[in-house]
C-alpha cells in the first residue's frame, strides 16, 4: 500500500485519526497569519475539509486539493452541509498542480508536505501558482525520530528543520520568510506502542517585498 492507496483507505475515518495527532486549535494559529478576506486561496493537501472549511467563511474562492478521491468525497459532503458554494475540489498532486500561474493570493498546506516525496518541487509549484505580492503558509511538523511515521502512515519526511524548509524558500524566489516553532505539539502512537511528540512550525513566506531574517 502507498500513500494514496492509504489515504483513500482511511478518509471516512480521517477526523477522528487527524483529532488525535494534532489540536484543532491549530487552525487559528494559521489563519492569524494571512488575511484571506475576498482573496482567492487554495487548501493543498485539505484531506476532509479541516482547514477549507475555516477558509470558505471569508475567501472567495477556495480550490480544495488533495490527491485522494475519497478524502475529496468527504470535504465535498462536508461543504454541502454548510451550503458553501464557493469551494471547488480538486484531484491534483501537490508536486504537480494543476492550478494556473499566478492564480491564486494565499496557498495553504496544512500538516501535508512530509507526505510529498519531492517537497521541494512542490514548493516551486507552489511558488508559481502564487500571484506577486500572495503568500504561502506552510504548517507541520519539525524533525523526529518516529520512523515508524514512514511505514504506517506513509510518510516521506520525518519532520522539517527551520533552516531546509528556509532554504528551499528563497531557492524558488520567495523574498519574506518567517518560520515561527509553535507551543502546539504533534503525537502519534505507532501499532506497536511506540509514541513520538514533536513541535509544529508555521511558516508564511511572500512572492515581493522586502527582505528580513528570520
Amino acid at each position: 500500500m502507498g500513500s494514496l492507496d492509504y489515504f483513500n483507505k482511511i478518509a471516512k475515518s480521517w477526523n477522528v485519526i487527524r483529532s488525535e495527532y494534532f489540536e484543532e486549535r491549530l487552525k487559528y494559529e494559521v489563519l492569524s497569519k494571512v488575511n484571506i478576506k475576498d482573496k482567492v486561496v487554495a487548501d493543498l493537501g485539505c484531506g476532509t475539509g479541516f482547514l477549507s472549511l475555516a477558509l470558505a467563511l471569508e475567501a472567495s474562492i477556495v480550490f480544495s486539493i488533495d490527491q485522494s478521491v475519497n478524502m475529496l468525497r468527504e470535504s465535498k459532503k462536508l461543504m454541502e452541509t454548510k451550503k458553501f458554494n464557493n469551494v471547488y475540489p480538486i484531484k491534483s498532486s501537490i508536486d504537480n498542480l494543476v492550478l494556473f500561474d499566478e492564480s491564486v493570493d494565499v496557498v495553504f498546506i496544512n500538516m501535508a508536505l512530509h507526505h510529498v516525496k519531492d517537497a521541494k518541487k512542490a514548493i516551486e509549484e507552489m511558488y508559481r501558482i502564487i500571484k506577486k505580492d500572495g503568500t504561502l503558509i506552510i504548517s507541520d511538523v519539525l524533525e523526529h525520530n518516529g520512523q515508524w511515521a514512514k511505514d504506517e502512515m506513509f510518510d516521506e519526511w520525518l519532520g522539517f528543520s527551520n533552516q531546509q524548509l528556509k532554504e528551499w524558500l528563497t531557492g524558488v524566489g520567495f523574498d519574506i520568510v518567517n518560520i515561527e516553532n509553535t507551543n502546539l505539539k504533534c503525537k502519534g502512537y505507532s501499532s506497536k506502542g511506540e509514541f513520538t511528540e514533536t513541535g509544529i512550525f508555521i511558516a508564511v513566506a511572500n512572492k515581493g517585498g522586502l527582505n528580513y531574517e528570520i
